[in-house]
């Protein structure tokens, strides 16, 4: 049931009315398109320059459903099929009779474990003053609103719109929702925005309703105090830790540089050690051979003394039984030449100073701690000193058994000795 030319003059109706279901179809006298869709009577008005579909909400569901009929019999009256009878419509006083919208946000509720009533549709005293802003907690970040726009008889033909400023990217799509909730809302200022149009797109001022959401304990301003500090201690702890680690790696280092030390020490001890020991073997060996010098010339001179002697009483026996005056003077002159102690005095000279490189400078240290020791006493500490027989030291001293017991007395004697005291033992300690 429609006129088939009415979509053949222009292909432009089409994309106005998109995928709507048409039951039925007419044009008036002024070019408009009156159709009927899911019950609901809608007039495409082509009178501005972009035409619109603006529907007739007042007789919605008052339609007779499968008898539908449309009858445009001028431009100001139209006649309509309903259930209980005809309905006429007066297209130009219609539009006329746009009437003031005003929109009020009847109330916001917030929302946690329980409701709690935020806005009850008549702000306060405190509400109205300049710049007052409501807070929330931020536990409470739930909220409802409510909005309803009081034009009595048009209730049906009303749509909304609403835009959270600070949250939504762009005002809602067209709808006869009169509640919007939005919940776990972040931190921030916001404001929610609403407006109602009518069926003839005259649309109402933006009504809004401005609040805070308080930032949770974590974000406030001593929470950030206290991050900062927390931030600074956690700093402060990471340096005195790295100055700490620092100071043991510092002292690993050194401990290991004392252990190297210590080890390099101990081989240049060693090393000290084994060139100290083959030293003392060098001069032990030294030592062990000038002190067989010493042994030997010792008893090279104990041997010379004794041969002296032996050639001494056999001179004197040959004295005895020669007469002849010259033979017997040249044997006395013999005599004489062995008696003179030049020779011996030279042999002591040598004896001594390879005994005091041996015995580390005895006869020196002697002489330093007794002024008043003679040589021949020096030559009887030294014979002692190398722990020589009375015999031995008879013979190198060219004196009786009983001289050598007498000049020990002396020398003890002079040397202050207590007689608990050995003298072989007191010269062994110098």
């Amino acid at each position: 049931n429609y006129d088939k030319d009415i979509f053949e003059k222009d292909i432009f109706y089409d994309k106005i009315l998109g995928d709507i279901s048409i039951r039925y179809l007419k044009e008036d006298q002024n070019g408009n398109i009156w159709f009927i869709s899911e019950k609901t009577l809608n007039v495409i008005d082509f009178s501005t320059a972009t035409p619109k579909i603006i529907p007739i909400t007042e007789l919605s569901n008052k339609l007779l459903s499968g008898f539908e009929f449309i009858y445009p019999y001028n431009k100001n009256n139209i006649f309509i099929a309903g259930i209980t009878g005809l309905y006429h419509i007066n297209y130009e006083k219609f539009k006329a009779n746009l009437p003031e919208l005003y929109l009020n946000i009847s109330s916001v509720t917030i929302y946690n474990k329980r409701d709690s009533i935020l806005f009850g549709g008549f702000p306060t005293e405190q509400m109205t003053k300049n710049g007052f802003v409501p807070t929330i907690n931020y536990k409470w970040n739930v909220l409802r609103f409510e909005f309803a726009a009081p034009a009595y008889g048009y209730q049906n033909s009303m749509e909304y719109s609403f835009y959270l400023k600070g949250f939504d990217k762009s005002w809602s799509v067209w709808s006869k929702r009169t509640e919007k909730e939005y919940t776990n809302l972040p931190t921030g200022t916001y404001t929610f925005q609403v407006k109602v149009r009518s069926n003839l797109g005259n649309e109402s001022k933006v009504v809004s309703f401005t609040f805070k959401i308080l930032p949770p304990w974590y974000q406030t301003t001593t929470a950030y105090l206290i991050y900062f500090l927390l931030i600074i201690g956690c700093i402060y702890a990471i340096i005195r830790w790295q100055k700490k680690k620092f100071i043991r790696q510092q002292a690993k280092f050194d401990e290991e540089q004392k252990k190297l030390l210590y080890v390099m020490e101990l081989e240049k001890n060693k090393k000290e050690s084994e060139i100290v020991a083959l030293q003392n073997e060098k001069l032990e060996a030294d030592i062990n051979f000038q002190t067989t010098e010493l042994a030997t010339s010792a008893m090279h001179l104990v041997k010379k003394g004794e041969l002296i002697n032996k050639i001494k009483a056999e001179l004197a026996l040959v004295m005895k039984e020669i007469d002849n005056k010259p033979a017997l003077q040249e044997i006395k002159k013999l005599n004489k030449a062995l008696q003179e102690e030049d020779n011996l005095d030279k042999e002591w000279e040598h004896f001594a100073k390879h005994f005091d490189k041996v015995h580390s400078n005895f006869l020196l240290t002697l002489k330093e701690k007794h002024h008043s020791i003679s040589p021949n006493e020096l030559k009887l500490c030294a014979y002692l000193r190398m722990n020589l027989t009375s015999k031995e030291i008879a013979q190198l001293m060219n004196i009786s058994l009983r001289g050598v017991e007498v000049s020990r007395y002396r020398l003890r004697k002079k040397l202050q000795l207590p007689t608990e005291i050995s003298l072989f033992d007191y010269l062994i300690e110098i």
